[in-house]
């Protein structure tokens, strides 16, 4: 049997053979251990930097930018090494392969869609590993794209480079350079309002919680370096068509950092802070007598203050005022939602798996309870420490506290229980041993008939339940220390 080859017409030849070469560079890379190593390194990168806290979109968001660079740079690798593949150590493969040098270069594109698809695989991955959390926050897909981008201009760069300069060091030397290169953006920039910053190809963290960005226009600088990078390429081949795509992409760098300069803000305003995390924003839930409020998109993190905070609350007597749970962005300026309401701020990260969410929960459990026996309150320069040692209601605040967490009554024998800025002497925590091994209707009973007398820094309201502790004399502060010499610790109340 004889079989005849027919060529294609001379006007298709040269795009089937683009074709076929796009195709066959597309199976090795996907083959290459740098692509899957890159990812993978890429991926677990990702995965360990938000592992310790619930996630939100913006931390995402930079996580998943800063990973997607190791992506890049193993991407930068490899297509530096396929397209030097042919004249790479003398060889010259070209004469046996039916095409010209400019179809190769096109056919290496392939290796950017590849960069850019398998950047977004990495961040899919990120976020189903996640599960299952998901992030809360403002969502923004600009920033997003960047995983995608950046990897194919990292690949866009070794196929460029690999052109060019097809000797083996050339790949990690221009590894090496664009590193230090991006190590240094920061450092020569003199703020977030800086032109330098915004080279860097992740996007700078917004200004405020749930601060719009400029990242589409980031994500329009990004392109324009990837069809720079590309139009360096063909500079080799088509070269008045390749400076045109320079030249273009240089004007579309130029005007989309100028837009993100301007619209960074410079100066922030009190009305730019409430337009975001003000009162008037926050997202407001009443549950067991006790409200939280949460800043925009927030609000699933709800139920992890509760898990904090229902635990002390529900020892609580009824008379006794249950502080409002808010959350703050990045300012706070000492006021309370509701004059004379006490309150407690929780901020917007919230620890996940194992030590990490115990932590935040306790936290926010030591708050509410010293908020509640009204050792601390909000206002502003509060978050100074002073000493409860004495007073009774220091007493009740370890009893509650030593009640609400899984290993509260040890850590309370060991000496390890906490009340944050509060100060308590160990016979405070034997007074609040002792009414731990009382029954516990007696003392809630007693707490809450004698609630009002509890609260009062001076009282010794708990004697009738075997609490001898004295409270010290609250200074009126009309007689300030000697000069030089450090004054009594600051009584709480």
């Amino acid at each position: 049997m004889t079989a005849t080859l027919v060529p294609p017409p001379a006007r298709h030849a040269g795009r089937v053979a683009t074709v076929a070469l796009a195709r066959a560079e597309t199976r090795l890379v996907l083959r290459s251990p740098l692509l899957w190593g890159g990812a993978v390194l890429s991926l677990a990168l990702c995965t360990v930097t938000g592992w310790n806290r619930m996630p939100t979109w913006e931390a995402f968001a930079r996580d998943a930018g800063m990973s997607s660079l190791v992506l890049a740079g193993a991407l930068l690798l490899a297509g530096h090494l396929a397209a030097s593949r042919d004249r790479r150590a003398g060889a010259d493969s070209l004469e046996a392969v039916p095409t010209t040098a400019a179809r190769r270069g096109a056919g290496l594109l392939a290796l950017v869609l590849v960069g850019g698809a398998a950047g977004a695989s990495v961040c899919l991955a990120g976020l189903l590993l996640m599960l299952p959390a998901w992030p809360v926050g403002r969502f923004d897909p600009w920033v997003l794209l960047v995983t995608v981008v950046v990897p194919a201009t990292g690949a866009a760069l070794g196929i460029a480079v690999g052109r060019w300069l097809p000797a083996t060091a050339a790949g990690p030397l221009t590894l090496v350079a664009v590193a230090v290169v991006l190590a240094g953006l920061p450092v020569l920039s003199t703020g977030y309002d800086s032109v330098v910053w915004h080279l860097f190809p992740v996007p700078q963290a917004p200004w405020e919680t749930g601060a719009a960005r400029p990242t589409g226009w980031h994500l329009v600088y990004l392109l324009a370096v990837l069809a720079a990078v590309v139009g360096l390429l063909w500079l080799r081949y088509r070269r008045l068509i390749a400076v045109g795509v320079i030249l273009a992409a240089v004007v579309a760098s130029g005007i989309a950092i100028d837009q993100q300069v301007r619209a960074t803000p410079k100066v922030i305003y009190e009305a730019m802070e409430d337009a975001l995390t003000g009162p008037a924003v926050l997202t407001c839930q009443v549950h067991a007598g006790v409200r939280y409020c949460a800043l925009p998109h927030y609000a699933a993190w709800i139920p992890l203050w509760r898990k904090a905070v229902e635990p002390v609350a529900d020892n609580l007597p009824a008379a006794a005022a249950r502080p409002t749970v808010r959350q703050l962005g990045g300012s706070d300026d000492g006021k309370p939602l509701v004059a004379g309401t006490p309150e407690i701020v929780t901020p917007i990260r919230w620890g996940r798996h194992g030590r990490w969410v115990e932590d935040s929960r306790t936290r926010l459990a030591v708050a509410y309870t010293t908020a509640a026996t009204g050792l601390t309150r909000r206002a502003p320069a509060a978050d100074v420490s002073c000493s409860g040692a004495g007073q009774h209601r220091t007493v009740v605040a370890l009893w509650l506290l030593a009640q609400a967490l899984p290993d509260g009554a040890r850590r309370l024998a060991d000496g390890e229980l906490t009340l944050g800025l509060v100060r308590y002497a160990p016979a405070d925590a034997r007074a609040a041993t002792a009414l731990l091994s009382r029954p516990h209707d007696e003392v809630a009973n007693f707490l809450a008939a004698h609630w009002a007398q509890v609260m009062d820094p001076a009282s010794t309201a708990l004697a009738p339940l075997g609490v001898t502790t004295m409270p010290p004399p609250i200074p009126t502060g009309d007689a300030p220390a000697a000069s030089g010499a450090p004054g009594p610790p600051r009584v709480c109340g």
